[in-house]
């Protein structure tokens, strides 16, 4: 009989130290995730993202208006869709370098419940973000890019914007987000 208690607690210190063992390495592992490994999980969020919505991505700048759900694939990874043109009819009112940009935007998680991150619009701040286009200590890569396309006066624009030119608190983990945003431009 004292023999098998002994081989019961033998028993129970190995599986006891097996699952020690495991937590360490599970644990030990989601502390390593590699930079290369957040990027590609940030591929297949937005990719998993475009299926879900049913986006068409193309690499041609379509004409106004657009077709439904196609988005713009730039070659710095921006994907963006112009949902309303602004103020076309003065051709100089376009942006240009130094222009203050007025921003209104939602900001917003691409995963399966997206989860909105940060809201800015007139009712809840009357001074909402504002960045010099072209000065990029401003405002993300992205959003100096996406004022390039909209180029006009009360332009709204739908954004999948990847870590590497969104916002530095997006860079790691990298993580890919959402805009709906709708610009002004001030002339100085």
């Amino acid at each position: 009989m004292t023999g098998d208690i002994h081989k019961m607690k033998h028993v129970l210190k190995n599986i006891f130290f097996a699952l020690i063992v495991a937590l360490l390495f599970v644990a030990c592992k989601d502390d390593n995730v590699t930079y290369a490994e957040e990027l590609k999980a940030e591929q297949e969020l937005i990719a998993d993202f475009i299926s879900r919505q049913q986006i068409q991505v193309v690499t041609v700048m379509p004409t106004f208006p657009w077709p439904d759900k196609v988005y713009y694939k730039s070659k710095t990874g921006l994907y963006f869709r112009l949902t309303k043109q602004g103020d076309t009819v003065n051709e100089g009112d376009s942006a240009i370098a130094g222009d203050k940009i007025v921003s209104r935007f939602d900001e917003y998680t691409l995963g399966v419940k997206a989860d909105t991150i940060s809201s800015q619009s007139s009712v809840n701040y009357p001074n909402p973000l504002q960045f010099n286009y072209l000065d990029l200590t401003q405002a993300c890569a992205a959003w100096h890019e996406a004022v390039r396309y909209m180029k006009f006066n009360n332009a709204e624009a739908k954004l999948i914007v990847p870590s590497k030119i969104g916002m530095s608190k997006f860079s790691r983990p990298a993580t890919p987000a959402g805009y709906d945003i709708n610009i002004r431009i001030s002339k100085y």
